[in-house]
């Protein structure tokens, strides 16, 4: 998942971090090719940029250099150049980089490519990793998988069990990173306004507040979208979505789809996502669009670039998206807030499912410092280090680093913190599959074939879900 941030993009060329050293002493072969006892002198790591977050993970790979005297490069490359990069260098059983950031769908791809991390962690001392502190959820959908079956899901637990995970047949084959799940921005000062807070109550019988379910949110969305200069044109919408056909497409129907209940494949990996849970989660999700209005015009192009744009120009009332959209200095007495995505009332139980993604660091196969490297992902996902993470907005991974949050002075972030930790806990992830990006796209298809009223949706679904079922055969699923 690709993480949008107004952060200054890191160029393609390696960013290079030694203690003591120029940008230009890159470290040779030599340096970095030692034995499993001894401490090496270089270390270097494969990274993407702002998608997860770089800044960070760059600062504290240089303070590690300065605490161990190794010298770290790190190489950062934006996602679709990291993907390929990554899938290279593993293919070709290069021993260039010893560790290496995995977005969470590469991984049934590439696991016979890297070290299981399982051995290392019973080796460190229990205190060292503190494997309970991370979001349990988060962590066993990034790192635990079973190398020769790795679409099989891992035991569910509240708890990081690794005896439990060991005992099932699974392995850690990464440490959580970055975690991005899909949250929502609001304008917060529209909702305080008394005359808004009247007005909604008299006409919904309620009080204008955050929802708790989709319905709720489209009672707000509908109240929201208006004419604020009475000139006969809406300038004012409730929400935004993202309906062109690109992967923020798939992962906001996957939103609404675990809302109701439905998943994209049934335990046997048959495509299921054309069930009667998936047409009402896409009907519910067109008529936003196109029977209540409740979105500008130009949402069938929108991915999570051009919702910031609108959300932060001031134009919608509520915007989805994958980090905290802030609002223009220029809208007038604009005010940001955030609450997590909300659900469908089953029986007094609010089911959500926020789709979310995370990015782990994993150790490659070849390096010649494998245990080094597995002492550098530790140390870069430790509890201190995430905590330092908070200053880059970093999307951290452990519950310590979200109780950090609170003690935050900016009460904005303190409360974006907050919401993302809430999200990560009901957050569901992505199918695990090495066509991934194959059945993304099919599901893209059609949702957008329904969206722009080209088939009607159970229509749509039914073709999507024969493709996808082509697709996994061919896959060898």
């Amino acid at each position: 998942m690709k993480k949008v941030k107004h952060l200054m993009l890191v160029s393609l060329s390696a960013l290079v971090l030694f203690t003591g050293c120029s940008k230009n002493d890159s470290p040779t072969a030599q340096e970095t090719n030692t034995s499993a006892n001894e401490k090496p002198k270089a270390l270097k790591v494969l990274y993407a940029t702002v998608e997860a977050g770089s800044e960070a993970i760059i600062d504290a790979a240089k303070k590690y250099a300065q605490q161990t005297g190794i010298k770290i490069e790190v190489n950062t490359f934006p996602y679709n150049n990291l993907q390929e990069k990554v899938f290279s260098e593993l293919a070709q059983k290069s021993d260039h980089y010893d560790l290496i950031a995995i977005d969470t769908p590469w991984v049934p791809k590439i696991i016979q490519h890297l070290e299981p991390m399982t051995t290392y962690i019973k080796a460190a001392k229990p205190e060292s990793l503190q494997l309970n502190d991370f979001i349990a959820k988060a962590f066993m959908d990034t790192s635990v998988f079973k190398k020769d079956a790795p679409q099989l899901n891992p035991p569910q637990m509240n708890e990081i069990n690794l005896d439990q995970i060991v005992s099932s047949g699974f392995d850690i084959w990464s440490l959580p990173i970055q975690s991005n799940v899909l949250t929502v921005s609001y304008r917060k000062d529209l909702f305080k306004d008394p005359k808004n807070m009247e007005a909604f109550k008299k006409q919904y019988n309620r009080e204008l507040a955050v929802p708790q379910t989709l319905d709720e949110y489209l009672d707000i969305a509908k109240f929201f979208t208006r004419d604020t200069n009475n000139d006969g044109k809406i300038d004012l919408y409730g929400t935004t979505l993202m309906g062109k056909k690109h992967e923020a497409n798939f992962v906001d129907f996957k939103s609404f789809l675990s809302d109701f209940g439905g998943s994209i494949f049934d335990a046997n990996l048959k495509p299921v996502f054309n069930d009667e849970k998936g047409v009402k989660a896409l009907e519910t999700y067109g008529s936003w669009i196109n029977q209540h209005k409740v979105t500008p015009p130009g949402v069938l192009t929108y991915t999570w670039d051009e919702v910031a744009t609108v959300f932060g120009s001031g134009q919608v009332a509520m915007g989805m998206n994958y980090h905290d959209m802030k609002l223009d200095p220029k809208v007038k007495g604009g005010e940001t807030g955030y609450f997590v995505f909300p659900g469908v009332d089953n029986g007094g139980n609010v089911v959500r499912g926020p789709h979310f993604g995370s990015w782990g660091v994993g150790i490659s196969k070849y390096s010649k410092n494998k245990q080094a490297s597995y002492e550098l992902a530790e140390y870069l996902t430790s509890p201190e280090v995430q905590k330092g993470y908070l200053k880059f907005n970093q999307h951290v991974t452990r519950k310590s680093a979200y109780d950090a949050a609170k003690s935050l002075s900016d009460p904005l972030l303190k409360e974006y913190y907050q919401v993302l930790g809430s999200s990560l806990s009901v957050g569901v992830g992505r199918p695990r599959i090495t066509n991934y990006d194959q059945v993304s796209e099919a599901v893209q298809i059609v949702v957008n074939d329904y969206l722009s009223g080209k088939k009607d949706a159970k229509t749509a679904l039914n073709e999507g879900a024969k493709q996808v079922e082509t697709l996994m055969k061919q896959a060898g699923y």
